[in-house]
């Protein structure tokens, strides 16, 4: 990593070689710089949230579609602050509040350098990625959307979820699952919005949400209450918990399953730009999965989705947020500059990576 010209430091969260959440280390790195400022604008950041992928990248089971550019290496995507030093093509300005998803490829196609993770005190953007915050949400509300709002909406968006239809979305109260309840409901008008979550506070968190019923999936099969020959299916099957193969039971004919879960199909990680050809070792073409051919054997449509770069639905999304059609949900905000493994920004990555979390876990760096 190269040293900045004056010496100038930030504290970061990362990792300096692929392992075990115990490999995340609080470390001092250098200020950002040399990167391109016609198209790119550094965010003091003011709260950074945590995603599953940040464990699936730590790990380093996505190394052969995503590697690192060196190490150490900043952890985590989803960012929101106000900007440092804005752009040279003026798009944003000095103390803008701003909130984003940083990509691993810039807007031009090439790769950024080592400073792309947001769980920094700085970090730098695309301004093809960033879009203004909304005056309605704070910094940390702000900072949970980019990843799962975005999947949740072009998920939905892919899947041509109509006015009055009907969709089944699994693992309702995880982070892209609440999102998803929301836009199906309150902005894509769905008549019938079904989900799935343990009892308790994660079905009341459902419910309030907008989802019509609530399945307690450690002690009811969806796919025995809606696979029968007379059950209701449904136009759209979101799935965000691998289990899109028994989907196949409960869509309609013509409708759609996507998920989003387990291992992406072939042809989905070329659309993102992955083009090793080792891959094909590893991954099968969407006709060869037993997930695609169940839900041809019913006359439906099944497709893997990755998320992909849009300021487009990032705007969309901020307008919905600050309408209040949709609103975050976080389970908790923790302290960067904390080193209590409680409190401290090791509780929100523990309690995030433990799978229990209801919404979004959010690391506070600026108070």
């Amino acid at each position: 990593m190269m040293a900045h010209p004056n010496g100038k430091k930030m504290n970061i969260i990362g990792f300096s070689k692929y392992g075990k959440p115990a490999q995340l280390k609080k470390t001092s790195v250098a200020y950002p710089h040399g990167f391109d400022a016609l198209h790119n604008i550094v965010i003091k950041v003011h709260a950074s949230a945590i995603n599953p992928v940040d464990k699936v990248l730590l790990s380093g089971d996505l190394k052969m579609v995503r590697p690192v550019a060196a190490f150490p290496h900043v952890i985590c995507y989803d960012v929101a602050g106000v900007v440092e030093e804005a752009d040279l093509e003026g798009k944003f300005s000095i103390g803008q509040p701003v909130f984003a998803r940083l990509f691993g490829n810039a807007s031009d196609g090439k790769k950024t350098p080592w400073y792309r993770g947001a769980m920094a005190e700085y970090c730098v953007a695309d301004t093809a990625h960033v879009v203004e915050k909304p005056d309605n949400l704070t910094f940390e509300e702000a900072a949970s959307i980019p990843l799962v709002g975005m999947t949740a909406l072009q998920v939905l968006k892919s899947s041509g979820l109509k006015e009055g239809g009907s969709i089944f979305i699994s693992g309702g109260a995880g982070g892209v699952g609440t999102m998803a309840i929301q836009l199906a409901k309150h902005v894509f008008k769905a008549s019938l919005v079904v989900t799935t979550a343990s009892k308790g506070e994660k079905e009341e968190l459902c419910k309030s949400l907008g989802a019509d019923v609530v399945l307690d999936y450690k002690n009811t099969k969806f796919e025995d209450v809606y696979g029968g020959s007379k059950a209701e299916k449904f136009d759209v099957c979101f799935d965000t918990t691998a289990e899109s193969l028994k989907m196949a039971n409960i869509v309609k004919k013509n409708g759609h399953i996507v998920t989003i879960a387990g291992m992406p199909t072939l042809e989905e990680i070329r659309r993102i730009g992955g083009t090793a050809w080792i891959l094909k070792l590893f991954l099968k073409q969407k006709v060869k999965r037993k997930e695609y051919k169940a839900a041809q054997s019913m006359n439906a449509n099944w497709h893997y989705l990755f998320l992909s770069p849009s300021q487009d639905d990032l705007s969309t999304l901020a307008n919905h947020l600050e309408s209040g059609a949709i609103k975050p949900v976080l389970d908790g905000v923790w302290d960067f500059h904390s080193e209590d493994t409680e409190d401290g920004w090791q509780g929100a990555f523990s309690r995030s990576f433990s799978g229990r979390a209801k919404g979004k876990c959010v690391v506070r760096i600026v108070s």
